[in-house]
């Protein structure tokens, strides 16, 4: 059981709360604190304390605070449990809270119940137990992941020795002590299959081609004039080319000149040509039609013997030699072939030096068109070197098709060998060998190994998960029963069937229906539509908190060590309809008969006096405040739940808040009434050092006599104020009382003041 909350440090609300005076804990605890003192804060403490994560802390930090949380938590029987440096000191896993967090994490989050929803509620159903079982399993599977990576990784190891194979197939393997001769036979007949495929696939030998070279043509051009020039336009033209030294290239340039002329004008020193009239007729009539065709002619066939003997066609003999000697050696493996042998040496030279002869004739040609050129030696010896380099193509050619006949039958003669299924069996022979090494067997043994434990790690879950059915399909409809039970007892109007479990995802996940008029419902997802019955939008924010309840009841009922649970419940009554809380009374009075303490934190006075009034043995029972202490702090300390229900107190501080608040009731009577609800609050927290005659003075003289150590020291500068301001409205201390002036701004700020001091506007 918890003792006391000795000390709690900069964690929300408690900036430094050390309680004084009578704040032991006993078997029921009714724990008064308005909205926003510290009553979710000290939950999540509990919380903390039950798991052991100092997240729930964490979170909690007092904000603007620079010190961490410090929580010291005294137990019964002794011994202390310390939050400190982030970690307790011990945890209590007796404890049960049933608070918003608790029906966000196991029953709904707003309107809707999702997959984390129903894992989490069958924890609860399946009981401490049930939780173990699918503890077993949770780790068995973590332990069969573990596993499996350990198989994957000893199986990379056997196929490194045995691509393309499976480890089961490797292992399979036998030993065979003939294995190093098939191996050998077996690449014999491999290398043969390739080669008959290397036979089919190469291509047979080229035979040499020559472009043919157009000497008549170039004869017949070469003795080629033209007829009815005139004698003395030859003769004027001759004489130009003389005079300007033209040399060759005179008749071409006078020729291609001539086109220029355009008009009366030299288009090359822009002077009149009325002088140079002879002389142009002469040169129209020697450069005529039939001269341009010649000139035409001329330029053509030195266009094709340079097309026909380019670089590339004559480097095209030495290209097909050199490609036909790497086929000779390569056929010369399957066959006797006779090589065909070139003797046309320097074919290539011979073929450059006819086009040069060609070309250089054309050149002289063109120059003079009208003149019959003759050929040269230069010209005449390479025509004849080309006629014996043609004989040589032709015994080349000759040899080549020989060549040729003997490599289409021996591709024709080619086996039709299956190499990818030799390869694949002499593979297999070569793994054989492999897997008989050393080595390689202590790692097929080490598989082995990690298998045979995977297959005990899954027989054992099988083994766990059917007594996991077997516990799960005994206590769910005991579990069904007794929720239904509550829900009636709570007047639902509602109930739950079809309570079930499964294994999505792998984890054990509970499912039931909601049953209304006979008619079950879905829960439904995020995803239901707001048209379709669900969870969502068949039950009222009061039925669900009803369900919650219930849910969280039912869990302790089938606790079978609740006698030693401590049971917090965080306004339990919130959003109940107001018929459900007698019902809700008793059953919390009941958890403190069943269990071994009870903890009830409520903002509503009057629902905690219920409570109190139905625990009949006082010695059992405890009332506490989380109270305001400044703006900021806040403490636990003693209640006193009988004056704080007053009707006296309820009414005097209403009416000091519909005076500040909605500017209602008379000034003198609201004054007469601020030092009535100070004595009330101060008494109430006073922790034993306040009698209650005490008067307003007496009671901050008391508090300022302890010092600071009273926790109600904060306050006293602010009390010694407001008592100063109210003397003058007793009679007691100011015979003029009745007629002392009260000014509405002055008596607004101090009622505003007192509400604040006593719990908030």
């Amino acid at each position: 059981m918890l003792r006391k909350f000795a000390s709690i440090k900069n964690t929300g609300r408690f900036v430094n709360c050390g309680p004084s005076g009578d704040v032991e804990l006993k078997r029921h605890n009714l724990i008064f604190g308005e909205n926003g003192r510290g009553k979710t804060t000290l939950c999540a403490i509990l919380r903390s304390l039950q798991s052991g994560d100092p997240a729930h802390i964490a979170g909690r930090r007092t904000l603007g605070g620079t010190d961490p949380p410090e929580i010291t938590i005294l137990m019964q029987g002794g011994g202390h449990a310390i939050f400190s440096n982030g970690g307790w000191s011990r945890t209590v896993p007796e404890i049960a809270i049933f608070d918003a967090t608790f029906v966000s994490e196991n029953v709904h989050s707003g309107d809707v119940v999702d997959i984390e929803h129903r894992r989490s509620l069958y924890s609860v159903i399946v009981g401490e137990q049930g939780v173990k079982l699918a503890k077993q399993i949770d780790d068995l599977d973590e332990n069969a992941r573990a596993k499996n990576t350990e198989i994957r990784e000893k199986a990379a190891v056997l196929l490194a020795h045995a691509p393309g194979m499976s480890a089961e197939a490797f292992l399979a393997l036998e030993q065979d002590p003939t294995i190093d001769d098939k191996i050998a036979a077996q690449e014999k007949e491999l290398q043969a299959a390739r080669q008959a495929v290397q036979i089919k696939d190469r291509a047979v030998m080229t035979s040499m081609t020559l472009a043919t070279f157009p000497h008549a043509n170039l004869n017949t051009l070469l003795a080629k004039t033209v007829e009815g020039i005139a004698a003395d336009a030859e003769q004027r033209v001759a004489a130009q080319v003389r005079t300007h030294e033209m040399h060759d290239r005179g008749q071409t340039w006078l020729s291609e000149g001539l086109g220029y002329v355009k008009g009366n004008t030299c288009p090359f020193c822009n002077q009149n040509l009325d002088g140079a009239s002879v002389l142009l007729s002469a040169y129209k009539d020697f450069f005529s039609k039939a001269y341009d065709d010649l000139r035409k002619e001329i330029s053509e066939l030195r266009r094709q013997i340079n097309t026909a003997f380019d670089e590339r066609e004559i480097s095209k003999v030495d290209r097909t030699i050199d490609q036909n000697a790497a086929a000779v050696e390569f056929w010369s493996r399957f066959g006797d072939i006779t090589p065909p042998t070139w003797q046309g040496d320097g074919a290539g030279d011979t073929l450059h030096a006819l086009r040069r002869g060609a070309l250089a004739l054309l050149e002289r040609k063109a120059a003079a068109p009208l003149e019959n050129i003759a050929p040269d030696t230069a010209f005449t010896d390479a025509l004849a070197a080309l006629q014996r380099v043609q004989k040589s193509v032709s015994a080349y050619n000759k040899a080549v098709t020989a060549a040729n006949a003997v490599i289409t039958a021996k591709k024709e003669a080619a086996g039709t060998a299956d190499v990818a299924a030799i390869e694949k069996e002499l593979a297999r022979f070569r793994a054989t060998k492999k897997r008989y090494e050393p080595a390689v067997m202590n790692a097929c043994g080490d598989y082995v190994k990690a298998v045979a434990e995977k297959k005990t790690l899954e027989d054992s879950k099988v083994t766990l998960r059917a007594a996991l059915d077997k516990h799960t399909a005994d206590v769910i409809e005991k579990y069904e029963q007794t929720i239904n039970q509550l829900l009636a007892d709570f007047q639902a109007g509602f109930s739950i069937t079809g309570t079930s479990h499964d294994y999505r995802g792998g984890v054990p996940t509970s499912n039931y229906k909601i049953l209304i008029n006979n008619t079950p419902v879905e829960l439904g997802d995020a995803k239901t539509s707001l048209g379709e019955p669900s969870f969502r939008n068949t039950l009222s924010a009061g039925d669900k908190s009803t369900l919650a309840l219930a849910f969280f009841l039912a869990q302790l009922a089938h606790d079978s060590g609740k006698a030693n649970k401590i049971v917090i419940f965080d306004d339990p009554f919130n959003s109940q309809d107001s018929f459900r809380k007698d019902c809700t009374i008793h059953k919390i009075k009941k958890c403190g008969q069943d269990c071994a303490q009870v903890i009830v934190l409520s903002h509503d006075q009057y629902f905690l006096k219920r409570i109190w009034d139905r625990l009949y043995t006082p010695a059992d029972r405890k009332c506490l405040e989380l109270a305001r202490i400044g703006q900021q702090n806040t403490t636990v300390c003693e209640w006193d739940i009988e004056k704080a229900t007053q009707d006296h107190y309820k009414a005097d501080r209403k009416a000091l808040a519909d005076y500040y608040v909605a500017r209602t009731g008379i000034a003198r009577d609201v004054v007469q009434k601020i030092r009535p609800v100070l004595e009330t609050y101060c008494k109430n927290l006073g922790g034993g050092t306040l009698t209650e005659t005490d008067t307003l003075g007496v009671i901050v003289g008391k508090i300022r006599s302890a010092g600071a150590t009273h926790q109600l020291y904060p306050l006293c500068d602010g009390l010694d104020e407001l008592n100063e301001y109210t003397k003058r409205y007793h009679h007691g201390e100011n015979p003029q009382a009745a007629i002392e002036p009260i000014t509405d701004t002055e008596l607004q700020g101090y009622v505003r003041r007192t509400l604040e001091m006593t719990g908030g506007c």
